[in-house]
């Protein structure tokens, strides 16, 4: 019995370990010195480790949607800790955000790294200022 339970154990730590090795710095996949604003409506709100990801849709000037995907830096324990409502249901489907982000470094990605949000008009903190302005928000 001991040796199952130490066997989990051990399971488990490995498992963990592993996902240190996968993580990535935000400057190989978003052009950090560059920032965009997004305005549209939430499809999904995944606030899931390693990140939170918004997936929303925008219209373009001539009314068509194109579907972007934005990943928050803060893991969901983070976003907790800010202690301003940060869960599961902080958005949902058909909520209006505005978004200040960095580009993904790939031409014609609509995938971008979050900096400043706001969610039905309300401001929500993400704890990450873009390097080099390093203002709060």
């Amino acid at each position: 019995m001991q040796s199952k339970v130490a066997r989990f154990i051990a399971v488990g730590l490995l498992m963990a370990a592993l996902t240190l090795f996968a993580h990535h710095g935000t400057q190989v996949a978003y052009q950090v010195d560059k920032t965009i604003t997004l305005k549209g409506t939430i499809t999904e709100w995944a606030f899931a480790y390693p990140h939170p990801q918004i997936y929303f849709d925008v219209k373009d000037d001539g009314g068509n949607v194109q579907h972007w995907a934005a990943e928050l830096l803060p893991t969901p324990i983070m976003m907790r800790n800010m202690k301003v409502g940060w869960n599961k249901d902080t958005m949902k489907p058909g909520d209006e955000i505005v978004l200040t982000a960095n580009p993904s470094k790939s031409a014609g990605s609509t995938v971008c790294l979050a900096r400043k949000l706001t969610v039905n008009g309300k401001e929500m903190p993400l704890g990450n200022a873009a390097p080099g302005n390093e203002s709060k928000q």
